[in-house]
């Protein structure tokens, strides 16, 4: 029962974040938004819609753990296996403007979410200023992008690969967006639920349960897009995409929770997985920069990094790995 709420949680936040999605680019269209302000304030927007939706619900339900461990271990699972995974299908491609801008603001707000951790609570205050950092980098993107073609602009290229397609109805694309909304909504409450009641049954704290169970949930709508763009070569999206999605979830997302409800920062996650997502951002910058693509081996590692920590969260909640037996034994 346990299981099946979770399960049913995560694929309603799957499957919702995909219908929103399409539900809002089809309503971009049908008003001829033009597409860098798509790719920005629609695409990449609704992107983190499952981060906030699930942050803010377990935030609401006092469950901080939950909230910041799955916010930190999904960005964790993106820039480690995501990006790994994407650049093992097919070397993605890492121009500088997407490195230093969006790779910038990702260290950046990793700053920001050490501050947080050092003060031991995401306050209204820091809300406010992370939202201030949102809209300061959304600036910079529209500055940097404006007049640049498809093959130059991250954004516009995102707009146009999540729009190619028929055209649905103006109705129609409301209901899906509606009915994305709700579903997600409804998703979140069901995956904070199952989370929690999880963690009860293993034994397990919800900080690990959110780094790595609610964070695969959060990080499987950007999984299938990676995979997706990496497959069509569509690299330079799927690089810039993952590296403002970073961003924005720890600028839009843990800027409106804090807004909505302030919440204390839990001493684990403040004491190691703040700096190990600051960590990984810091040493993904020189690995893109390396003749401005990711290749395959570096993939590879990436993987295995994320296999490592993986392993760790687990070892420290008391469960037996591989070596350990062969060690016994």
């Amino acid at each position: 029962m346990v299981h099946g709420i979770l399960i049913a949680g995560l694929l309603l936040v799957l499957i919702s974040s995909e219908l929103t999605m399409r539900g809002a680019v089809g309503v971009a269209r049908q008003f001829d938004v033009p597409p860098l302000f798509m790719g920005i304030l629609v695409v990449a927007v609704l992107t983190v819609m499952p981060e906030l939706f699930v942050t803010v619900r377990a935030a609401t339900m006092g469950r901080p753990e939950l909230a910041l461990g799955g916010l930190i271990g999904s960005n964790i699972l993106n820039l480690l296996f995501v990006m790994g995974l994407g650049a093992l299908i097919h070397p993605m491609v890492s121009p500088p403007k997407v490195v230093f801008r969006d790779g910038g603001a990702l260290l950046l707000a990793c700053l920001g979410l050490i501050g947080c951790a050092l003060a031991g609570e995401v306050s209204r205050v820091a809300g406010a200023v992370m939202v201030a950092a949102f809209i300061a980098y959304v600036a910079v993107i529209f500055i940097t992008d404006w007049r640049r073609s498809q093959e130059h602009s991250v954004p516009l290229a995102r707009a146009v690969f999540r729009s190619e397609g028929e055209i649905p109805s103006t109705i129609g694309s409301l209901f899906l967006m509606i009915l994305g909304f709700i579903l997600l909504a409804l998703g979140a409450h069901l995956s904070v639920l199952g989370a929690i009641h999880l963690a009860t049954e293993l034994g397990w704290s919800e900080t690990t349960i959110g780094l790595i169970v609610i964070a695969a949930g959060l990080s499987s709508p950007k999984l299938f897009l990676t995979l997706w763009a990496a497959v069509r070569g569509h690299t330079t999206i799927a690089v810039g995409q993952l590296l403002g999605a970073v961003a924005f979830s720890l600028t839009l997302v843990l800027g409106l929770t804090a807004l909505i409800w302030p919440m204390p920062f839990p001493p684990a996650l403040a004491a190691r997985d703040v700096y190990i997502l600051a960590g990984i951002g810091l040493i993904l910058m020189p690995l893109l920069a390396m003749r401005w693509r990711l290749s395959r081996p570096r993939g590879i590692l990436l993987i295995l990094a994320y296999g490592c920590y993986l392993a760790f969260l687990l070892w420290q909640q008391g469960l037996p790995l591989p070596w350990s037996f062969s060690s016994v034994s």
